[in-house]
């Protein structure tokens, strides 16, 4: 596909998104991260006024969980789309990774998240009491790994991160360092401010991840640092997506939006655009819940394909070319231009130890 199609379709959809008319239900938006506030935004853009957000008090230094900064792909399309201009919240523009000592071509950012999602809500009240679903026509749950009011996951994969803010005079680099199933980064943020962490779906390469991300970060001041789990189990293993809870005699339906429903890439860990795009998709076919799922499915279909490498990542199996022909097709969503034979080498490098 040439990039003129693709814009045409990207522009066709936001048109279709536009033209969406919201049925005025009282809603609840469980969960004020990135897919919860950028949906409470669509929602205000359409007039809707009967709209409260929930979430817990967080204690982290940012105030948010997780702090992850980066973000790919289609980032300035989604926020120019909610009326917010990209670049006051952009923090680097960065055009290459050093990966495994290689430097390798990208197209991400790394953005203020906090600020952003504090213009996202527009200074609405977030509520940090428990929700009563009685009081709503309609639940959106946007509870990332909790999926707190969706039913439980089958063959669900939680990935487990800590990250740090990090300070230091002396430069500390743009890398990626990969291994024990999972990765270490270190992303600029600022001239002398770094976001650094790792992650892994296997508990027992935790300690040599630390080991690699503390010598980098060592010449650094740690100015914060949280831990947390990311969901990689992928959309399609990650269904159903609206579900009926009944509290006491009523039945309030609960609609799933973000990582609660598995929006996010189970190879990178990258769910900032998808968990914001499943909210536009929500916008869109607002009013039906069948069609609602299938655009999710078909949205993320590259995520199935990307879980099958995990799942074979995770259970030793061979790696072979069609693995590496995923995960080379699905790199581009970050502007990453890899050969085939890279791409294995970059999946073997993975389960490394």
């Amino acid at each position: 596909m040439t990039k003129v199609f693709l814009q045409s379709i990207y522009n066709k959809q936001y048109r279709s998104l536009c033209k969406t008319e919201v049925v005025h239900t009282r809603v609840a938006i469980a969960g004020a991260g990135i897919a919860g506030a950028y949906l409470y935004r669509l929602l205000r853009n359409k007039g809707r006024n009967e709209i409260h957000i929930y979430d817990h008090q967080h204690t982290t230094g940012c105030g948010i969980s997780p702090c992850a900064w980066g973000a790919t792909g289609e980032f300035n399309k989604l926020l120019e789309f909610a009326g917010l201009d990209p670049e006051k919240y952009i923090l680097q523009h960065l055009d290459h990774v050093i990966i495994d000592g290689t430097e390798t071509k990208v197209n991400i950012v790394t953005f203020n998240k906090p600020l952003l999602i504090s213009d996202l809500l527009g200074g609405a009240k977030v509520n940090n009491i428990a929700l009563n679903p009685e009081l709503y026509e309609r639940v959106i749950d946007a509870t990332g790994t909790e999926r707190a009011y969706l039913p439980p996951i089958k063959n669900d994969i939680i990935l487990s991160c800590s990250q740090s803010r990090v300070q230091s005079d002396k430069p500390l680099g743009n890398w990626v360092n990969l291994g024990y199933i999972g990765y270490a980064w270190c992303f600029p943020l600022s001239e002398n401010m770094y976001h650094i962490g790792y992650g892994s779906i296997s508990p027992s390469s935790f300690q040599a991840l630390s080991e690699v991300c503390r010598t980098w970060g060592q010449d650094g001041r740690t100015m914060c640092r949280c831990e947390d789990r990311i969901r990689i189990t992928s959309p399609h293993y990650s269904t159903p997506f609206v579900d009926n809870m009944q509290v006491g005699g009523n039945i309030i339906p609960v609609w799933g939006i973000g990582e609660a429903i598995g929006c996010v890439g189970p190879l990178a860990g990258d769910g900032i655009v998808p968990g914001m795009r499943s909210a536009q998709l929500l916008v869109e076919h607002w009013n039906d819940a069948e069609r609602y799922t299938h655009a999710v499915l078909n949205e993320f279909r590259w995520m199935r394909n990307e879980r099958r490498v995990v799942d074979k990542l995770y259970a030793g199996e061979k790696l072979g070319l069609g693995e590496a022909w995923v995960f080379k097709n699905n790199a581009r969503r970050a502007g990453m231009k890899i050969g085939l034979w890279r791409a294995l080498r970059m999946l073997k490098k993975l389960r490394e130890t």
